[in-house]
């Protein structure tokens, strides 16, 4: 909120000291973050990007915010002001300068940041693999994400979401248990994404029922064109196919051998069927460009190097860890215990039987849980010692456990 009311620097740079009380709230509980930045975007991205822009222009969430300001709405206006903000190359990359000063490990993904997550989550540990992804973008459902968790708040409280649970859930409605993952991606493309506009009169539910019906996303396609007739775009099933790869095989960066990789292997058919043009998930990068993205040296858009590295104005305070001062509701906490890192994440399934599956717009939002917490809230000061402690910036080093995800 403060980077639209305020013009002065000083202000404007309180959205570093926010991210950094969430990674020392991580720390504190010995959880290592890793944080991931996005870096240019797909060119099958730019026509969406292109719509929701126009939009935007038209409803302009700044003046939105305003409005819910002067009303006294205070969580409404900040919603709308976080919408109304994009997030720069330059302002991460001030991020990124305080992040190697604490030893904290970060990459710039070569495209989308969803999609470097999705490859990390998809490693064991050991191999530098994360068991868990800390996000608001419900697209990491869709990259095949392992384990999600959304709405953390300041006290480390949030929503997790297991993949494997979404399709063995036998009382969750609607259910995916005749879903593959292919099915499942289908069916959110349908509904529309970032890479490709809904048919119109196509949401989330509509989708949802042509999927679970026919169980074959050919037979979906023939029929949606039978129905909507004029209304689908000549092209649609060439930019579907190519928005459910993306999804599949969009390019990341692998830290181990310093280049670009697919998120899975192309198979064969599909190099085929795509006639080996591949740009439109990602464009190929050199590898030594592509590390100087990943390692925050070159701007991931105008791919020009970070030359000067100036303050970024901020200084880390003591920062007070707020604890909860009566047993809580059902929730989710990321803690670290002697226990290997699964056991931690399945003993903290306490809201499982409770899943309710929630859509919103023409978008898979979310699968929440119901999260209540109204509580009094009493302050735990962190020790000096585990304020200073930090870890060897040792990217994808074994032992990772939680990504805190910043996307811009």
């Amino acid at each position: 909120m403060e980077l639209c009311l305020n013009s002065n620097s000083q202000k404007k740079s309180q959205y570093l000291g926010y991210f950094m009380r969430r990674i020392t709230l991580l720390r504190h509980y010995n959880t290592t973050p890793v944080v991931v930045f996005d870096g240019g975007n797909f060119p099958s991205k730019s026509a969406t990007e292109h719509e929701r822009d126009r939009h935007v222009t038209q409803h302009p969430n700044h003046d939105l915010a305003m409005e819910e300001l002067k009303e006294g709405n205070v969580i409404a206006a900040t919603e709308h002001f976080q919408k109304a903000i994009s997030i720069t190359p330059a302002m991460a990359h001030q991020l990124i300068q305080i992040l190697r000063s604490e030893n904290i490990e970060f990459v710039v993904a070569p495209y989308e940041a969803d999609a470097q997550l999705a490859y990390l989550s998809s490693l064991e540990v050991e191999q530098g693999g994360i068991v868990a992804v800390i996000t608001e973008d419900s697209d990491l459902i869709v990259y095949g994400s392992q384990a999600t968790v959304f709405k953390m708040d300041r006290y480390g409280n949030g929503e997790e979401l297991l993949l494997d649970k979404v399709f063995d859930s036998v009382t969750g409605t609607p259910s995916f248990r005749r879903f593959d993952k292919e099915l499942f991606i289908g069916m959110c493309v349908l509904a529309g994404c970032d890479f490709l506009p809904s048919v119109p009169g196509i949401g989330i539910t509509k989708a949802y029922s042509m999927v679970s019906k026919y169980q074959n996303i050919d037979r979906v396609l023939s029929v949606l064109k039978f129905e909507k007739g004029s209304q689908m775009p000549e092209d649609y099933p060439k930019s579907f196919r190519e928005a459910v790869a993306v999804f599949q095989h969009a390019r990341v960066y692998d830290a181990g051998i310093k280049k670009i990789k697919h998120l899975k292997p192309l198979p064969q058919q599909l190099l085929q069927s795509l006639n080996e043009e591949l740009d439109f998930l990602g464009p190929e990068i050199p590898p030594s460009v592509a590390t100087a993205i990943a390692e925050g040296r070159l701007d991931p858009v105008s791919m020009e190097a970070f030359n000067c590295f100036p303050s970024s104005g901020y200084h880390q305070d003591p920062v007070s860890i707020q604890t909860s001062s009566r047993p809580q509701k059902p929730e989710i906490t990321i803690v670290s215990r002697e226990e290997t890192v699964t056991d931690t994440l399945m003993k903290q399934d306490t809201v499982s039987k409770e899943n309710k599956y929630i859509y919103k717009g023409a978008e898979l939002q979310k699968l929440v849980f119901p999260l209540e917490i109204n509580e009094t809230v009493k302050e735990t000061r962190v020790p000096e010692e585990t304020q200073l402690k930090v870890l060897d910036n040792n990217q994808f080093k074994k032992g990772n456990l939680v990504k805190f995800a910043w996307t811009g």
